[in-house]
């Protein structure tokens, strides 16, 4: 995945063009929060999972979205981090101003591409996939990055509050997962040869709970289940 800017995360994947013969570019148009995350990995469903929505330059291939998530967790992160990168996270989640809770937050500026422009996209799942509410039509181009960045719990609590405000408290905003898929689920990893010129190795695996990734089921709301 090659970050192209750090406007709402435009980026490029000659992936999608070999694989599912979509568009080469993708322009984010929006992001929003699950809690839990909406994927779970070996069955463990993360604290929070930020998902940025994307067109394409042009529909080819029924790819008519995309959409990268990233997972967040107050304890069970695995990225390794410097304190400036850190702080880069802090800036993020301060930005969203999620402690006012008697109205929608009002943000002047969030300094998302900055975050972006940070985390690991060389390193995720990737599948062709459903949005999570019907029509359910497999339109959409996913990439889950693999790495779990840290959250502080300041600003995960305020997300719960936040969930208050729609009732959502006791039941999150994600759906439950599939529990077995016949997605086609592949590993993109990136490693660095001599050269530091990075290769990519994809490996392509028929069934999801091989791969630890379990994908959310296309439900309505009203489905929800605490």
């Amino acid at each position: 995945m090659n970050k192209a800017s750090q406007d709402l995360q435009t980026f490029d994947s000659t992936f999608v063009v070999d694989e599912f013969k979509g568009s080469d570019r993708f322009t984010g148009v929006q992001f929003h929060f699950h809690t839990g995350s909406e994927h779970t990995v070996d069955g463990k469903r993360h604290d929070l999972e930020m998902h940025t929505v994307h067109l394409p330059k042009e529909v080819k291939g029924n790819i008519k979205y995309a959409a990268v998530g990233v997972f967040f967790s107050v304890n069970d992160h695995n990225a390794v981090l410097t304190p400036e990168q850190e702080k880069v996270i802090d800036r993020f989640f301060e930005s969203l101003n999620w402690n006012v809770t008697t109205s929608n937050p009002a943000v002047a500026e969030v300094p998302y591409g900055e975050l972006m422009m940070m985390v690991d996209t060389d390193n995720r799942w990737v599948y062709k996939g459903s949005v999570t509410t019907p029509p359910c039509d497999t339109i959409v181009y996913w990439n889950v990055l693999r790495t779990v960045y840290p959250i502080k719990e300041k600003y995960f609590n305020q997300f719960k509050e936040q969930m208050k405000r729609g009732k959502l408290e006791k039941t999150g905003n994600y759906r439950n997962t599939v529990p077995i898929d016949l997605h086609d689920v592949h590993i993109i990893t990136t490693e660095m040869e001599s050269s530091s010129n990075p290769w990519v190795i994809i490996l392509l695996v028929g069934f999801i709970l091989s791969l630890g990734l379990s994908i959310p089921l296309c439900v309505s709301n009203k489905s929800m289940q605490a």
